[in-house]
């Protein structure tokens, strides 16, 4: 009887003091707005997020979740975050390099030898430092987010080293960095707009086109190209950044909420995003197009033959110490 009434009091303890832990969170609703639809990796990770935050606030802090560019254009998105319209935006790198040009790094081509390299660069002290340049620009960066590694495909064209680039189209983001990328390796880079970029493949207008397995398999680009050729050359990160004004703000507990429901929302997105991948790659296998790799030997052809293209847009003196940090880290100076 005195273990049961001991067991009580200690589970009776339990509940007051994390009744108590929750009363210290302040009654608020935090506005998040991403640009995939719901049941994407991004998506998954925004209502991660929202689910944890909620929990352990005891209900105080509500998340309201916008997908699917409900709020705006990607680049709208980012603004409003600024001006604290948003309390959090996810987007990706080249979204915010406008606003934090050291940021482009990240997109440079073939410098991220795998995800776990990515991850581990990023989400440690070399990541933190990239971050502290979004700060000025009125933005908390708390952590990276993935869609995973661009692929090439092409119709007709076999693509081993840059020099199978010679003369190809290659459709891109109407991105200098992406346009110098293909240039470096002999293609001839024609900007399109995401949206027109299947009826191009169609047309013939461009021969290929680089996008990540989900957003090939999305868009059934296998339809109009009949190569894939997985080269992992370049990641498409997404960063979630918040209004630094909203962010500097909170209360510590609360704040405290916020990073770790980001970073255990962080991973359930990583992890979604993963699963995601391996689907799609099935997907776009079972329809007959041709898939290949490229080898480790010609990997490292097309890395050496980018650093020129990091060297171009690593301008300035802060960029040029990002870089170096990079590859002290992955082991390439």
């Amino acid at each position: 009887m005195r273990r049961l009434v001991t067991a009580l009091f200690v589970c009776f303890i339990a509940i007051a003091s994390t009744a108590a832990f929750a009363a210290d969170y302040p009654k608020m609703t935090i506005r998040l707005s991403h640009n995939q639809p719901t049941g994407s990796p991004e998506d998954i990770g925004a209502e991660t997020f929202k689910a944890i935050v909620e929990d352990r606030s005891g209900g105080k802090m509500e998340v309201q979740i916008f997908p699917s560019m409900q709020m705006g254009s990607m680049r709208e998105q980012t603004e409003s975050a600024q001006m604290g319209t948003l309390d959090i935006t996810i987007q990706p790198v080249s979204v915010l390099t406008p606003f934090v040009e050291e940021l482009q790094i990240i997109d440079f081509p073939f410098l991220w030898p795998s995800t776990d390299e990515l991850y581990r660069v990023m989400d440690g002290p070399v990541g933190r430092r990239f971050y502290e340049f979004t700060e000025p620009k009125g933005l908390v960066s708390l952590g990276l987010w993935a869609s995973g590694f661009k692929q090439f495909t092409t119709k007709g064209i076999d693509i081993h080293t840059p020099e199978d680039f010679k003369g190809v189209k290659m459709r891109v983001m109407p991105s200098p960095l992406l346009i110098a990328q293909y240039k470096a390796w002999g293609a001839n880079p024609i900007p399109i707009e995401y949206a027109e970029l299947y009826n191009a493949l169609q047309q013939g207008i461009v021969d290929g086109q680089e996008n990540p397995i989900q957003s090939i398999a999305m868009n059934k680009l296998y339809e109009v190209q009949d190569r894939l050729i997985l080269s992992n050359h370049g990641f498409l990160a997404y960063i979630f950044v918040a209004n630094k004004g909203w962010f500097d703000g909170l209360p510590d507990d609360a704040r405290e909420l916020v990073l770790q429901a980001e970073k255990e929302a962080r991973l359930a997105e990583r992890e979604a995003q993963a699963k995601k991948e391996a689907e799609y790659l099935d997907e776009i296998k079972s329809s007959g197009i041709s898939v290949t790799e490229l080898t480790d030997e010609e990997y490292e052809i097309f890395s050496k033959k980018s650093r020129s293209v990091h060297d171009q847009f690593a301008s300035t003196d802060a960029m040029k110490e990002l870089l170096s940090a990079c590859y002290d880290e992955l082991g390439k100076n």
